[in-house]
């Protein structure tokens, strides 16, 4: 590959990394979107141990697990689609030269974008499979959760709790994939483009896990949550 578009794929993946340590790892990571709702899922699944009748609940993991099972398809579907993208290479290069741009990439270097935009996919869809398969482990751990009062009853909601956030978590990184998928599309256009996007769409992620209005609501469904117990 040239040099810059080397430079500009060096770059997509360390601000990649980067993001991924500042919300998932750094000292800051509890003031996240992600770390307040994980904390919202340890208050579901110690009232869902109060409860008889756990019919809510378990709707409510199934469609989680819908909602992995669709993005773990939709993966199948991008990958198979970039499988189409390499059978019909030199059409869509000579379509880029032909267009108000004038991109003339070498087919060499456009099967290597090609293949990592797959890879991403492929990576997502590895994600979003896990995940379906968390969400199914938690709702057999709430089925086996004792009522309140029970012996192991909060021991076992902890632990559905915790298996409920890991399933979480895998979903939240094969959102990331699709959303570093963005970057990689303006990498067509340019190796500049291609940087500035994935700065773009960090700045973007980063808002959302810091400084957005769920993150806000969250926040104040947590503190709220702890003022009403200390009390």
């Amino acid at each position: 590959m040239p040099f810059y578009d080397i430079a500009a794929l060096v770059w997509f993946l360390i601000v990649w990394r980067v993001f991924a340590w500042f919300t998932d790892s750094s000292k800051w990571r509890h003031l996240t979107l992600s770390a307040a709702m994980s904390e919202e899922r340890r208050r579901w699944m110690r009232i869902m141990a109060e409860r008889e009748v756990r019919i809510l609940d378990g709707n409510i993991i199934s469609g989680l697990q819908q909602s992995a099972s669709f993005f773990a398809s939709t993966s199948l579907l991008a990958i198979g689609g970039g499988f189409g993208l390499l059978t019909a290479a030199e059409d869509i290069q000579s379509a880029l030269e032909n267009s108000l741009l004038h991109i003339t990439p070498s087919q060499e270097l456009f099967y290597v974008k090609i293949v990592v935009l797959m890879s991403l996919y492929a990576y997502a869809f590895f994600k979003f499979g896990w995940s379906y398969r968390l969400f199914n482990y938690c709702a057999v751990m709430i089925a086996a959760t004792p009522e309140l009062g029970q012996p192991k009853s909060l021991e076992n909601a902890d632990a559905a709790a915790e298996m409920n956030i890991e399933a979480s978590r895998q979903f939240n990184f094969g959102l990331r994939s699709f959303f570093m998928a963005i970057p990689v599309l303006a990498w067509f256009v340019s190796p500049a483009a291609f940087a500035f996007v994935a700065a773009i769409v960090m700045a973007a992620l980063t808002r959302r896990q810091f400084a957005s209005a769920p993150r806000r609501i969250a926040r104040e469904a947590v503190q709220n949550n702890m003022e009403t117990n200390n009390n």
